[in-house]
């Protein structure tokens, strides 16, 4: 009766069918246990953090009044910049982030009003949650033959990969997209881009040409051996530009496109695998970034970026199926949210616990203070020993038969693919 009476509900999660629920709950569940395993970001684990202020232009051209993006407005605001998977090294060839917080009170960075990540390159290589845990667990030749058909994925890839001397001298784009609210009532996706003040630095600042059908793992390319820069070169590039009189000053634009009435249509407009056409959908610019104050390690690793931090007027569009191209900004926030909980030792709510307890990757979640404790050789041993057909993992939209699988210790980002072929999870 107690936990009844306490158990809250999470809506992005009750809204998701069976099939989305079961390859979301296996991704949280597997980032979870690596999270807890670094107690660290899994992506974008190290990077450059500061404050400043975001300024909207007067009267801008075109797009009717909105509450948030009104003419004139000034917001406090914090930018962290990151690499994607290089953890001890900014010369590897990487994706960059640019992850962007409006605040809504400049002496509180925990009061946001709107939370936007962003990263190099105008397109994603999953257009679905489901596609993207497919891409996760599939090795090099699935992947490969998997962009023979779809060839703007290789492209996805490859463009999102900059060779980086400053992290202010790179594009940032949204891909996702969001739902505007304006006060007239009308409603239009919208995404986000960051450009470097200096118009003299173009879009392909920092571009890899591609050496093969698919880039290597970022995170294993080593330096040119004839590169002397220090190790965490950005940072330190950060910080000296942050504390000039030039300051680090971005533009920041937006690309509106109306709401199409056709569901198909909607679908390829929320793909993120294909950027919108620019001619048809330009950029509007619509305020500056000023980055003024830099931000200690600690203060930057407390930081939690929600993707589903929204308002009624910058909305999260919502998905219930993980085929359907909004899964990947609905699902992703769900998975956000749960890890930054387990890596800022946060209590995990009751329906997040569930969450992940009935997915078939076991979390030791010991390390979290609302989490049962758990006897000593379970913690060791856990058989997930089922009849297959309720084995099954749903991937994309296939059905994959799952066999028995033993988990000793935490689970990892290969847990999903181990499991699919009966292997043990170490």
């Amino acid at each position: 009766m107690v936990k009844n009476i306490t158990h809250t509900l999470d809506d992005r999660i009750e809204e998701m069918d069976i099939k989305y629920k079961k390859v979301l709950g296996n991704l949280a569940a597997n980032f979870s246990a690596a999270t807890l395993k670094v107690k660290a970001r899994y992506f974008h684990r190290i990077g450059a953090t500061g404050k400043g202020t975001l300024r909207l232009y007067k009267n801008v051209p075109g797009i009717p009044e909105h509450k948030i993006f009104s003419s004139g407005k000034s917001y406090p605001i914090i930018v962290r910049h990151s690499n994607c998977l290089s953890s001890d090294d900014d010369a590897r060839i990487d994706p960059r982030g640019a992850a962007i917080r409006i605040l809504s009170d400049e002496h509180d960075t925990s009061t946001a009003l709107l939370d936007l990540t962003l990263k190099t390159g105008k397109s994603f290589h999953a257009r679905t949650i489901g596609d993207f845990a497919t891409w996760l667990i599939c090795g090099a030749e699935a992947r490969e033959e998997q962009v023979k058909n779809a060839p703007h994925v290789k492209d996805a890839m490859w463009d999102s990969l900059r060779k980086a001397n400053s992290y202010a001298e790179l594009h940032y784009y949204s891909n996702i997209c969001r739902l505007f609210r304006f006060e007239d009532g009308k409603e239009m996706y919208v995404k986000f881009k960051l450009r470097p003040f200096d118009k003299e630095i173009n879009e392909d600042s920092g571009k890899v040409e591609p050496t093969s059908i698919l880039p290597p793992e970022t995170g294993a390319i080593p330096r040119d051996e004839n590169d002397t820069r220090p190790l965490l070169f950005l940072n330190d590039d950060f910080q000296r530009r942050v504390n000039s009189p030039e300051k680090i000053q971005y533009v920041l634009q937006l690309q509106f496109r109306p709401v199409p009435n056709d569901e198909t249509v909607r679908e390829a407009a929320l793909d993120c695998t294909r950027p919108w056409d620019e001619k048809e959908y330009p950029y509007v610019e619509v305020g500056e970034i000023t980055i003024e104050q830099v931000l200690t390690n600690d203060e930057s690793r407390k930081l939690e970026f929600n993707p589903f931090l929204r308002c009624h007027e910058v909305d999260v569009i919502r998905a219930t199926s993980c085929s359907q191209s909004a899964s990947m900004d609905h699902g992703r926030s769900v998975v956000y949210s749960i890890c930054q909980h387990l890596r800022n030792n946060k209590p995990l709510p009751e329906a997040w616990r569930s969450f992940l307890d009935h997915s078939d990757v076991k979390v030791d979640l010991n390390g979290c203070p609302m989490a049962v404790l758990m006897e000593k050789e379970d913690v060791q041993k856990v058989t997930l020993a089922r009849p297959w057909i309720k084995e099954a993992g749903f991937i994309g939209s296939r059905a994959v038969a799952m066999p028995r699988v033993t988990v000793e210790k935490e689970g990892s980002l290969a847990a999903l693919s181990l499991a699919m072929k009966g292997e043990i999870i170490k």
